[in-house]
């Protein structure tokens, strides 16, 4: 039996404490005392929470023990040493941006109004559930807990029941709950106990009734037709085995209704959820593989398509003394070249130790890999590292 995957330490750390209490990173780099990268490096997932942080970290915020950050860590670190691929980070990545939708498919009462939370409740190390709690506390929206399962449980009614039951009582919430699981699979389900808690004299009783939905039941256009968002989640709609030349079609198909559903500037995030989606679904593939499949390129925003523009436009004007077709081609690789620039100083600023000049004496060998590889930097260190590896001996002089 798998265990319950855990979120990200350093998720939780940004969203309930850092977020909450605006903290920058920078900030909290300074009361640890140490580097900024290396709060960066916790926050995403590369860098470890250890005894000496987690003894800080409680300090900073005292409602927390050392062993608590811990517990996460050591949570975290197990799963993943067993090669598990966990659905419930990227979840949580989809509610704080697709929220809405995901309400729409459990049938909340009011889908509007929400904000994703992943619970913790003090009681126990971790609860890498979600909970959307509703923005104005005065409305008399219903909360509502989430669980996504990917795995068989039986006893998932049993403990997310539990849980909710916890949650409300730490924070002392009498108002209406709407408590949803999500299977991946049918199997999963058929697999989970029924809940009922009866006292023996039949005085009281306790039925557990939750909205419970199985994605692999629904198919693309069923899930589409409640909220074009959620072909996020349309992986799930098709078996596990299906064809290679088949899923890459798929691929390019769900790509493209994403990112028409959702705003320009959720193109990364968007197809970063969508792309571990599909390695939880389809566990033969690599994640090189799932972004060849996706066409997962730098220029598909209307902002990179501009830069290309602007680059052809002055490969003609080149193309007009030195030659037409020469300068078209210049124009679309410094079109390029001023893309994957303009990404990476958006992303890192000032500290990026590349500069624009670098990039334009590149060649193809160079911005080809980049281009396939900018998404996976989850900071500075990692492009600096590739940046050693690939290109800082193929620059042009």
């Amino acid at each position: 039996m798998q265990k319950s995957p855990p979120i990200r330490p350093g998720l939780i750390l940004k969203k309930n404490y850092l977020e909450p209490n605006n903290i920058a990173v920078s900030d909290l780099a300074k009361m640890l005392d140490i580097t900024y990268n290396s709060v960066s490096s916790i926050l995403s997932g590369k860098g470890s929470i250890t005894p000496s942080i987690a003894l800080k970290l409680s300090e900073i915020f005292r409602n927390t023990k050392p062993e608590f950050w811990i517990n996460l860590q050591t949570a975290y670190d197990l799963w993943y040493a067993e090669g598990n691929r966990g659905t419930d980070e990227p979840f949580y990545q989809l509610m704080s941006f697709g929220g809405e939708a995901i309400l729409k498919l459990i049938g909340a009462s009011t889908p509007i109004g929400y904000e994703a939370k992943a619970v913790v409740l003090k009681e126990k190390s971790l609860y890498p559930d979600i909970m959307a709690i509703p923005k104005d506390p005065d409305s008399n929206n219903e909360r509502i807990f989430i669980e996504f399962q990917a795995y068989a449980e039986e006893m998932i009614r049993h403990i997310t029941a539990s849980k909710v039951i916890m949650s409300c009582t730490q924070d002392q919430y009498k108002g209406s709950v709407l408590t949803a699981i999500i299977y991946t699979d049918q199997f999963y389900q058929d697999k989970a106990l029924p809940l009922s808690i009866e006292s023996t004299s039949g005085e009281s009783a306790i039925h557990g009734r939750f909205k419970e939905i199985v994605l692999s039941n629904f198919t693309a256009e069923n899930l589409i037709e409640i909220d074009p968002r959620l072909v996020i989640l349309v992986p799930f709609t098709i078996p596990g085995n299906t064809p290679g030349n088949e899923l890459a079609q798929k691929c390019y198909q769900w790509k493209s209704i994403a990112l028409k559903a959702y705003p320009e500037s959720l193109n990364r995030n968007v197809l970063n959820v969508l792309s571990l989606f599909i390695l939880n679904r389809f566990k033969d593939l690599s994640i090189m593989e799932v972004r060849k499949m996706l066409n997962f390129d730098l220029s598909d925003t209307k902002a990179g398509e501009e830069l290309i523009n602007i680059g052809r436009q002055e490969g003609r004007q080149e193309g007009r003394q030195e030659g037409r077709q020469e300068g078209r081609q210049e124009g679309r690789q410094e079109g390029r070249q001023d893309i994957l620039y303009t990404l990476l100083y958006n992303r890192f600023g000032r500290r990026l130790p590349v500069k624009k000049e670098n990039l334009l004496n590149a060649g193809d060998d160079i911005l080809n890999p980049l281009a396939h590889a900018i998404f996976d930097f989850k900071s500075l260190d990692d492009f600096v590292l590739w940046w050693s590896i690939n290109a800082a001996n193929k620059i042009k002089s």
